[in-house]
């Protein structure tokens, strides 16, 4: 690792290389995941849905190329495996139950990672979890919210909207 900071033990430094390849992890499932979701919705006739998931294919993205940047910085290979996707098909509210699990997962994760980070002196890292993390903990008031809507309306009317 030879541009891990000198002052940092290797051992604090491989915590928060394994705190980066399970962020890594979590957002290559999420992308997957939201990706299927845009085409299927698109498929369903919800053109809004699924330009919303499609924005959130972007935004995963985007976090994805930070945590590989900080991979980059500490030069380790970015893993590549993760989970596969795992979301019911024709069922929207155990779409967002499952989407819901997975933010949630997340937002865990990236609190955890922050912690670690911190530990290891990793200030930089601990910023770009904290930033993660306050994104998933706005997706998840999202579907909060978003189930909220649907229990008020019913789903029905709520759907009727995203045509």
């Amino acid at each position: 690792m030879p541009n891990a900071p000198l002052s940092q033990p290797i051992s604090s430094v491989g915590n928060v290389v394994d705190a980066l390849q399970l962020s890594r992890s979590l957002h290559l499932t999420a992308i997957e995941q939201y990706q299927a979701q845009a085409e299927h919705f698109r498929r369903w006739g919800y053109s809004k849905l699924a330009e919303a998931f499609d924005a959130d294919v972007e935004e995963e993205r985007g976090h994805l190329k930070k945590v590989t940047a900080r991979l980059e910085y500490y030069d380790v290979e970015p893993g590549y495996e993760h989970s596969a996707p795992e979301w019911p098909r024709h069922d929207y509210e155990g779409i967002l139950d499952a989407n819901y699990a997975l933010e949630y997962g997340a937002m865990n994760v990236e609190r955890a990672n922050v912690i670690v980070a911190r530990n290891a002196g990793d200030e930089i890292t601990a910023k770009i979890f904290a930033k993660l993390l306050k994104g998933s903990e706005a997706s998840v008031s999202e579907i909060e919210a978003t189930k909220l809507v649907i229990e008020q309306i019913g789903l029905d009317n709520y759907l009727a909207n995203k045509v």
